[in-house]
């Protein structure tokens, strides 16, 4: 989360210029609620079923603009180089991943890997990773008029649109018949919105809640509120077309997933989630069901049943939660999610989960204790969001890890972090990399090498990987000679 100063000024200042002018209509009102059609995981599996049996595979990237972008790619190349299966029907890792979960930068690679799986994963680098981002908004904000009128966000989303999403939609992750690719795995972009401080993932399942079809957002419009940066980028804009009149309908089909609560539709897995025992005025949720209870409660707040959430603002998602781990924790653990990892371990279609977590953490080099000044503003905005947001997120992977140990037999978290790195000197070289959109060649190479190393030298990934049939491949070039080419410059 944290920028070099002199980074973070040249990102406001060269979208500043734009206006925060009424963003358009991104959202097309519903006409049917439907479990079985649009962006769903049960449409994306039944398109693409798995051919590795009795494992989930989840992967989750975290914020950091071009850095995360190129360190989750790494990775994904890692699971694309791994075969498993039986003897005669070897596949790729990578085509049996059923979720990726991500925000910020992170958000390019699982969108792209969405619509152009593994044969698209070197395309990435000429079309994002390796161009200069930040000069190409620059130009776009000063050399065209008509973008000084624009919202900031709508800057960066036509330009994801045009050079690296080309245009396409939700429609495009759904359609079956579209070549060159496997259909999974279903990917949630996440942000984070303004009003509840919570996450908002762009998955049909949340669109239901606003009645609005997913299928016809363009794919560029949910990176880029994913990846919006408070202040450098204006919050994307949705609008909110609840209630309506198909909610009212799926809520008199007894097989929507919808019923009527309080007077009114909402899905089965909100009153689910908001059950409670009612004394005296007050509704007391079971102990193990607050959080899920808090939940309900917000996802209420998208019905817009009093009137108040016409529009929902949507900001980074790296602020609610910078690992992209809120998701992955509630399909791992609730048995009113879809899909529910937990219901597929109860009922013996699951007994192995592989959480590939890769977090582009940066740590800026400033010595705040060397110096009795106090630090500038900049550097007191940039920590007071980054800190908390790093402490809850390292304590959400521990809960996570301990949770899973009493459920899954084998599991393996296996961990992208900087800070794992042994040598101090290439720890701190990864770790000072810019939160930028424009990163010199060679650090973006050394990215992608490190991800896929990391993974492909894990050991719990070694385990998992044996426990599925296949043999994990040498890592080329290692860690430590990534961090010795970074050492010598070369």
């Amino acid at each position: 989360m944290r920028a070099s100063l002199t980074r973070a000024a040249a990102a406001v200042a060269l979208l500043a210029v734009a206006a925060c002018a009424a963003s358009p209509d991104r959202t097309t009102e519903l006409a049917r609620i439907d479990q079985r059609a649009g962006y769903r995981y049960v449409t994306i599996d039944a398109n693409g079923p798995k051919s590795v049996d009795k494992a989930a595979v989840l992967m989750s990237f975290s914020g950091g603009g071009t850095r995360a972008a190129a360190l989750a790619d790494g990775a994904l190349r890692a699971l694309a180089e791994t075969e498993v299966g039986s003897a005669n029907n070897q596949v790729p890792l990578a085509s049996q991943i059923d979720v990726i979960s991500s925000v910020s930068g992170g958000s390019v690679t699982s969108a792209y890997f969405a619509l152009y799986g593994i044969d698209g994963l070197g395309n990435l680098e000429q079309n994002f990773l390796k161009r200069d981002i930040v000069g190409a908004l620059a130009g776009r904000t000063f050399f065209n008029p008509g973008a000084w009128f624009q919202p900031r966000i709508d800057i960066l989303s036509s330009y994801l649109d045009q050079n690296v999403f080309q245009g396409k939609t939700y429609q495009d992750l759904i359609a079956a018949e579209a070549p060159g690719r496997s259909r999974r795995p279903y990917v949630i972009l996440n942000a984070a919105d303004m009003a509840t401080g919570g996450v908002f993932s762009f998955t049909q399942d949340q669109f239901d809640l606003i009645c609005g079809d997913l299928a016809k957002l363009k794919v560029a419009d949910a990176v880029s509120a994913s990846a919006a940066f408070p202040v450098a980028l204006s919050a994307l804009t949705l609008r909110n077309h609840a209630p309506c009149a198909a909610q009212t309908a799926a809520a008199a089909n007894p097989v929507s997933g919808w019923t009527t609560s309080d007077g009114a539709p909402a899905p089965v897995r909100i009153v689910n989630d908001r059950a409670a025992d009612a004394a005296a005025g007050v509704a007391y949720p079971k102990a193990e069901n607050l959080a899920r209870f808090r939940r309900g409660t917000v996802a209420l707040t998208y019905l817009n049943r009093d009137g108040d959430k016409k529009y929902v603002q949507l900001l980074d998602g790296g602020i609610a939660d910078n690992l992209g781990l809120t998701q992955p924790f509630r399909l791992l653990t609730s048995p009113n999610e879809s899909p529910s990892f937990l219901n597929q371990l109860n009922t013996g279609r699951v007994n192995k989960v592989l959480l590939v977590v890769v977090n582009a953490r940066g740590e800026s080099d400033k010595k705040f204790g060397e110096s009795p000044t106090p630090p500038g503003v900049t550097d007191m905005l940039l920590t007071s969001i980054g800190t908390p947001i790093d402490g809850t997120s390292f304590q959400f992977l521990g809960q996570l890890d301990q949770l899973l140990d009493d459920r899954f037999k084998p599991k393996s978290i296996v961990l992208v972090d900087f800070d794992l790195i042994a040598d101090r000197a290439c720890r701190s070289y990864f770790h000072n990399m810019a939160t930028s959109w424009t990163l010199p060649p060679r650090q973006v190479d050394d990215l992608i090498a490190l991800g896929k190393a990391m993974v492909l030298q894990s050991p719990r990934y070694q385990a998992m990987v044996a426990a599925l049939g296949g043999r994990v491949p040498p890592a080329r070039p290692t860690v430590e000679e990534i961090c010795a080419r970074a050492r010598l410059g070369s």
